[in-house]
């Protein structure tokens, strides 16, 4: 099912609970993603530090979870936006698989690491994705 979170929606408390909780638990799967993202585009929205940080910085990141349906998140005029399906043409994408994906979204895994591994495989400038790893850290600072 294709689904899609835009820019307007404040942040649910409960949600952003119950997916850190699943962080903390390490039971974080590829079928909450929604609801990571859901959260992730929420507070990113909301969050002062996380609007001057993407001040200027507009960009479409296209996430390929091998057999896993694709995700997006996108960065416009320091609007989130995430949702499911592929982009017509994504600045940014990052391919990995499950184990690496739900490791650098729960935080337990370095993303630069995983790069520097070849576990993580970035079509696009190197520095949009540290960026991006920049955001999840800041995502998850919020979340705690």
């Amino acid at each position: 099912m294709e689904w899609r979170v835009g820019s307007e929606q404040q942040i649910d408390e409960d949600l952003k609970d119950r997916v850190l909780q699943r962080i903390e638990e390490n039971t974080l799967g590829m079928e909450d993603m929604r609801d990571y993202f859901t959260v992730f585009v929420q507070i990113s929205n909301h969050t002062e530090d996380i609007q001057d940080e993407v001040e200027g910085f507009d960009r479409s990141f296209q996430i390929n979870v091998e057999g896993k349906p694709v995700c997006w998140l996108s960065v416009r005029d320091r609007a989130f936006e995430a949702g499911s399906g592929s982009l017509p043409s994504p600045d940014i994408m990052l391919n990995m698989d499950e184990e690496v994906a739900l490791g650098i979204f729960s935080g337990s895994l370095d993303a630069t690491a995983a790069y520097m591994c070849g576990d993580l495989d970035v079509d696009g400038i190197i520095s949009d994705a540290i960026r991006f790893k920049d955001l999840l850290d800041l995502v998850q600072d919020e979340m705690d």
